[in-house]
């Protein structure tokens, strides 16, 4: 345990600070997760569970550690697409289904969470279950910016879905326009062009999207 402790350690204090976020390790959360499957599956629970106690730091174990497990779908999950179906025609019945399908073993993906928010309020479901969704999107959304100030490479956002790219600009930092956006290659960050906001006064925008790259070039 005491090890555990110090492994722990060594990767949040890496994370920690904008100022060292090139540092950012994930063959340390991989190890975390193949290595320490019972630290991590409490840290899970207790995310399940809507602990307020949750730090930053369990917050980013449970999202980017969720990309290593075998049962994760990245970007070719096939509920995924259907949920964005559902959204297009606004079938608030479906997207419920759907979110609630996704989230049975996928609790990190920001799409289910949003629109489980969005579909169990329009249906009327009880407060409790409303704010859970809530609170894990928001826990994830303040997370992503927290661990990176997305104004360079070296401190991106990191997302393991381009998805949540969408929904870090507009449900947290309140951007209105994307004018484009393309790829770096080199440091496999999108890198977008947005209108400043309040939120985030700059015009270019980083993103890491290393962990989707590698996880779906790896599916092929």
């Amino acid at each position: 345990m005491k090890k555990l402790f110090f492994i722990v350690a060594a990767l949040f204090m890496m994370m920690g600070t904008a100022q060292a976020q090139d540092k950012f390790d994930y063959k340390l959360v991989k190890e975390i997760v193949d290595n320490e499957r019972p630290y991590f599956n409490d840290i899970l629970k207790l995310y399940l569970a809507d602990d307020k106690l949750l730090r930053t730091d369990d917050v980013a174990l449970v999202y980017y550690g969720h990309s290593y497990l075998p049962e994760y779908k990245g970007g070719n999950d096939v509920n995924e697409k259907t949920l964005k179906n559902y959204v297009a025609e606004n079938n608030a019945a479906k997207m419920y289904e759907t979110s609630k399908k996704i989230l049975s073993y996928n609790p990190v993906s920001l799409n289910a969470l949003f629109y489980a928010w969005l579909s169990s309020q329009k249906l009327a479901k009880p407060e409790e279950e409303v704010n859970s969704y809530v609170y894990k999107y928001l826990s994830i959304l303040e997370m992503i910016t927290t661990m990176g100030d997305g104004k360079s490479a070296r401190s991106p956002f990191r997302v393991i879905n381009p998805d949540d790219q969408d929904h870090v600009m507009y449900g947290m930092l309140d951007i209105e326009n994307v004018h484009s956006r393309s790829l770096d290659t080199k440091t496999l960050c999108n890198i977008i062009s947005v209108t400043p906001s309040a939120k985030f006064p700059t015009r270019t925008m980083y993103f890491d999207v290393s962990r989707y790259l590698s996880h779906t070039s790896k599916k092929r």
